[in-house]
């Protein structure tokens, strides 16, 4: 009986950690193209708790009203600025020929509640980061004109 009882003990031990670890992190893409200004944000979150964003913005320098490289890179400066520094928040920005792609990726875990107040991301989750859903934030962004990209 006892070694029935420590088969049956080890078994509901096993099958509670396998469903421990059972929960993925899903990843949920959304895309708008405005004019020549071209957003995606990537949302990551584990069953509907929103972990991470990544927002990748890639415009034109002539929809910035400038024609150069040089001058792209003396307006898009102050972002740098902006998004260094910050706990849970990785920043950078490529110049190219004739466009510029900037990368935020924030760890909502991470960032503080201050720091998001001071930073300008419509994509951002309304309300406490810790329980953020992602389908309320999908739809937020489906409302802001974002298209939900499928595989």
């Amino acid at each position: 009986m006892k070694k029935y009882c420590k088969v049956v003990g080890l078994s509901l031990l096993c099958l509670l950690f396998v469903s421990a670890c059972g929960a993925k992190k899903q990843t949920t893409m959304y895309q708008l193209k405005q004019d020549d200004e071209y957003v995606t944000v990537q949302n990551v979150a584990k069953e509907d708790t929103l972990l991470a964003q990544t927002i990748t913005t890639t415009i034109q320098y002539e929809t910035m009203g400038v024609k150069t490289k040089s001058k792209a890179e003396k307006l898009l400066n102050s972002s740098k600025e902006l998004y260094s520094n910050k706990q849970g928040v990785n920043y950078s920005i490529v110049f190219n020929e004739k466009e510029a792609t900037e990368t935020i990726e924030l760890d909502l875990k991470e960032i503080s509640h201050e720091d998001v107040k001071t930073l300008p991301l419509i994509s951002l989750p309304d309300g406490d980061l810790n329980s953020a859903s992602e389908k309320v934030n999908g739809e937020k962004l489906i409302n802001l004109g974002f298209k939900k990209k499928t595989k």
